[in-house]
């Protein structure tokens, strides 16, 4: 009976060993890969001549920040807007879009 527990602890404490060690490389590559392919520091902004404070191509300078921030967010990196261009939805039937905003309206107070 001894023996036999002797056998069973050894087979134990080899598997729980063997575990434990394939855990520490599996943790010493995720680190290993995490440094290796960190993110680069953010780019400090430079600086740039303000906003003006008329509307630009009917852009007012609000509209213009909240456009780079969303597009800075999206993007995951700084961008810079050039040209704001409006897309004209006259070629869409009216029943066409209403039904598209009513369908958004209902899925949205679900």
């Amino acid at each position: 009976m001894s023996e036999t527990m002797t056998l069973g602890f050894q087979i134990t404490a080899v598997g729980v060993g063997t575990v434990f060690v394939a855990l520490v490389i599996i943790g010493l590559a995720v680190s290993l890969t995490g440094h290796l392919f960190k993110e680069k520091p953010p780019v400090p902004a430079t600086k740039t001549a303000p906003l003006p404070e008329q509307s630009f191509g009917g852009v007012d300078k609000h509209v213009l920040v909240l456009l780079a921030a969303a597009a800075t967010v999206a993007a995951k990196r700084p961008v810079r807007i050039r040209r704001v261009r409006f897309v004209s939805h006259k070629h869409v039937p009216a029943e066409w879009a209403a039904t598209g905003r009513a369908e958004h309206i209902r899925e949205s107070l679900h």
